[in-house]
């Protein structure tokens, strides 16, 4: 992972890289860009929701997704079903360990996903005709 000084850097680069490109790849790229972009925001809303994943998906992250929504699905029926208050209690815990660095690095985790983002965006504008 890397550190928000790098991807500051790594976004500076890649505005220069679209600022080289012709104006129609620069609409183009934009267009992109508009529609692919996550907002830190939204992410964060959705980290109340963090025992389900649904941060996960909305970042694409659909393994992770699925795994934490299983699991907490587990869990659930676990405590409720089964009655198995110490399996089921250690395992939602363990989801929610795992998942508070989610919780603490929204901003830095939505940045790097927007980078990765900006870079697709870029390859792609850059094979548009100009």
């Amino acid at each position: 992972m890397f550190s928000e000084k790098e991807l500051n850097l790594e976004e500076t680069d890649l505005r220069e890289q679209v600022a080289l490109l012709s104006e129609s790849q620069q609409q183009e790229y934009a267009r992109l860009e508009k529609a692919a972009l996550k907002s830190p925001g939204t992410y964060a809303l959705l980290n109340w929701l963090f025992l389900l994943g649904a941060h996960h998906f909305y970042l694409h992250r659909w393994v992770r997704g699925v795994i934490n929504l299983v699991l907490t699905l587990a869990s659930l029926y676990l405590l409720v079903v089964e009655d198995s208050r110490t399996t089921g209690g250690a395992l939602l815990l363990a989801v929610a360990i795992i998942e508070i660095p989610q919780l603490l690095n929204y901003e830095h985790l939505v940045h790097a996903f927007n980078i990765r983002t900006m870079r697709h965006c870029l390859r792609r504008a850059g094979k548009s005709l100009p």
